[in-house]
Parts: C-alpha cells; sequence; structure tokens
C-alpha cells in the first residue's frame, strides 16, 4: 500500500481573517437609526403628507434651530433636575427596602406588595392628587412621579442581587459567628453590583418619563411638559416632535450614563459580557 503523501495547507491570510470578524456594535445601531429615518421620512412625504402631522426629520431639526436652544436647554435642565430628584429619592427607598428584607426576611412579601403596588397605581391617577396637595408652584408632582417610576424596578433588581451571593461564602461567615449585616456587607452587596446597576440603568429613561409627565399635570411654569402642552394645544408638530426626540435622547443618556459608572463600578460584570458576547 502507497504511503499517503500530506498535503500542505495553504497559509492563513491574517487580513482576511480579520475581514471575517464580526462588524462593531455600534454598526447596527446606525444602521437602524438609517432605516427608521427613511421610513420616516417616506410616511411624512407620503402618507401623512395631506395631514401634515408627521413633519420631516428636517422640518423637526429647522423647528430646532428656529426655536433656539435657549429655548430647550432651560426646559430641559430644570425637567432633568427634577428627574434627578425623583431618581435619587426613589432609588434609596428601594435599596432601603431591599436591605430591610434581607436583614428582616419575613418582610419580604410585604416589601414585594409594596414595590408590586407602586407599579400598578396609574401615574395619571396619583398625578393629579399629589398636584392638589402639592404646594402651589412646587415641582412636587414631577419629583413624586419620577420617583414612584423607579420604585419597583430598583427593588426587584436589588433582591435579585442581594440574593445571589455566592452560598459557600455566606457559609463561612456563618460559620466564623457572622451575623446577617455582617453577610450583607461583606459578600451581599458585592455579588448584588451588576444587578444593582442593571436595575438602575432602565430606572434612569423611566425617572425621566415621570418627571415629564408630572409637568404635564401643570402647576409649573416651565419643563419639557410644559412645552409639549402647549406645542400640542397650538398644533405646532415640528416643535412636538423635537421635543419629544430630545426627551427621548435625554432619557437614552441617562441609561447610557448609568451604564458607563456599572461599567467603571463592576468591570468584572462587563468583562463577563463581553467574553460571552464574543465566544
Amino acid at each position: 500500500m502507497a504511503a499517503e503523501v500530506p498535503v500542505p495547507r495553504a497559509p492563513v491570510d491574517a487580513g482576511a481573517a480579520r475581514g471575517r470578524r464580526r462588524p462593531p456594535r455600534w454598526s447596527g445601531a446606525v444602521a437602524g437609526a438609517g432605516v427608521v429615518l427613511a421610513v420616516w421620512t417616506l410616511l411624512a412625504l407620503t402618507v401623512f403628507a395631506p395631514v401634515g402631522n408627521v413633519p420631516t426629520p428636517w422640518a423637526v431639526v429647522g423647528q430646532l434651530l428656529h426655536d433656539g436652544p435657549g429655548l430647550y436647554w432651560g426646559n430641559a435642565s430644570v425637567t432633568t433636575w427634577s428627574a434627578l430628584q425623583g431618581y435619587a429619592w426613589g432609588n434609596l427607598a428601594a435599596i432601603a427596602l431591599a436591605v430591610l428584607v434581607l436583614l428582616v426576611p419575613p418582610l419580604e412579601g410585604a416589601a414585594t406588595q409594596l414595590a408590586v403596588l407602586t407599579y400598578c397605581v396609574p401615574l395619571t391617577a396619583i398625578g393629579p392628587v399629589v398636584l392638589i396637595v402639592s404646594p402651589p408652584g412646587a415641582r412636587t408632582t414631577s419629583v413624586f412621579l419620577a420617583a414612584l417610576s423607579v420604585v419597583f424596578t430598583s427593588v426587584v433588581g436589588c433582591l435579585l442581587g442581594l440574593h445571589a451571593a455566592d452560598r459557600a461564602a455566606l457559609d463561612v461567615v456563618r460559620a466564623y459567628g457572622g451575623s446577617r449585616w455582617t453577610a450583607l456587607v461583606k459578600v451581599r452587596l458585592t455579588a448584588a453590583l451588576p444587578d444593582v446597576f442593571a436595575a438602575l440603568k432602565l430606572a434612569a429613561p423611566a425617572a425621566f418619563l415621570g418627571a415629564v409627565l408630572g409637568e404635564y399635570f401643570g402647576g409649573v411654569d416651565s419643563g419639557l411638559g410644559v412645552l409639549i402642552t402647549a406645542a400640542q394645544t397650538n398644533l405646532r408638530y415640528a416643535q412636538l416632535w423635537a421635543l419629544a426626540l430630545l426627551s427621548g435622547a435625554i432619557a437614552g443618556a441617562g441609561y447610557l450614563l448609568v451604564g458607563l459608572v456599572a461599567r467603571l463600578v463592576t468591570p468584572w460584570s462587563s468583562t463577563g459580557e463581553r467574553e460571552g458576547g464574543t465566544s
């Protein structure tokens, strides 16, 4: 039997291998934005052209330039500050509630029901009530609705993270006579950080939405909610779309900012996500 002659393999082209790599993540977002703009323009020029209630993207940009940055910046900063206050108060309440549940486990059922209640109460129903009991001209409604919008998400995220601690590490703490508080500080808090930041990311847009909705009920003379109400009343469609896009951009910026902080505080979590996504 003749011996088999090994066939030499062609060398791997490093440039071709790099060319077969997956495109960067931002390319999908850019492509998606391009598709949305194309569909938006097509609908504005065809289906909604007779009515005119859907302006083209360049009409919205023109409205932004016509109004000037002063109008939007001043009102957006007021709304953002209310959202930040509500975001801080709501998340502090959620974290305190989750920690209390860990220290007193029988309270978990009541705490969960309370969090679900804050999620189920319609903001459009509670907003007028808060407005009535608030001092005239105060931004209490905006701050309160922003805080109420984040409680459920943050409570669930905190509880999931605190319960995700390594059992072996908790057993070591108990074996050395550590209390629930010691286990919370030494083990659970570190393990909970990725889930807590995931909840905080989702809470950022929710807080901004609650702040805008609080202004929509009235009682204040500035804010994006006030501008939205005026534009809707006066049928200024281009300005209404500009305000909607600006609100979405600010809410998205809050989400990205919290995500950046999460990468800095919990680098082990972000590294694991990258490795899992590229495997």
